[in-house]
């Protein structure tokens, strides 16, 4: 594993995605070739993948929870992580047993009973984005098992380009209001060069050192 990997969790996570996507997606071809025993074998062998790497996502997930320290907040969301994990983990272990019975005990090709296992496949698809949601949350939000972002640094840019400058389409902008006009610094509000077209201002007079009238 590399060094960078803070556990096997996030390379397994993908295969039960797609795996048990193509399997739906093979039941549907299925249900519309139900003569095709191969089609519904196919589908049969991909939820069994499926679950297969479900399982090992499943546990990884656990050890890699096991060994990192959360917030109240993140504690709550990697809760509901587990929560949808676990149903969708389970839910396809037993689909899988339930569609190798259907290709190699009863071996059946009729239209009502695998449009009944799409319906039920679709439920764990169901089950498996929310639990894909939730984990997206906790690295996009919590920022679970990743390295913190530098605040300091330039927007990627495609190999060969140049970065992009201040001002351009894409980089960061700089505030309104911020900018002073020219001849209108800092220094001449300290006291510096009055602005230009302004009238000088008059000196002040000291208490005390006005004559009275006559003198």
């Amino acid at each position: 594993m590399p060094d960078w990997a803070p556990n096997l969790h996030p390379f397994l996570v993908h295969f039960p995605i797609a795996l048990l996507a193509a399997a739906v997606a093979a039941d549907l071809l299925s249900l519309l070739r139900p003569a095709h025993g191969a089609t519904r074998d196919t589908a049969t062998w991909l939820y069994c993948a499926g679950a297969g790497t479900a399982v090992a996502a499943y546990f990884s997930g656990l050890s890699a929870a096991a060994a990192v320290r959360v917030t109240p907040d993140a504690g709550l969301a990697v809760d509901a992580h587990f929560t949808w994990a676990d149903r969708a983990t389970w839910f396809f272990v037993f689909f899988a047993s339930l569609r190798l019975a259907m290709s190699f005990i009863w071996r059946t090709t009729a239209r009502r009973t695998i449009a009944v296992s799409c319906l039920l496949a679709a439920v764990g698809l169901g089950f498996l984005a929310a639990a894909a949601l939730h984990g997206g949350r906790l690295v996009f939000r919590y920022g679970i098992g990743v390295e913190p972002v530098p605040a300091t640094g330039s927007p990627w840019t495609l190999p060969g380009r140049a970065p992009a400058e201040p001002g351009a389409a894409g980089a960061p902008a700089r505030e309104p209001g911020r900018e002073s006009a020219p001849g209108n610094g800092a220094d001449e509000r300290r006291g510096g060069t009055a602005p230009r077209g302004a009238a000088p201002a008059r000196p002040r007079r000291s208490a005390g050192r006005e004559s009275a009238p006559g003198n």
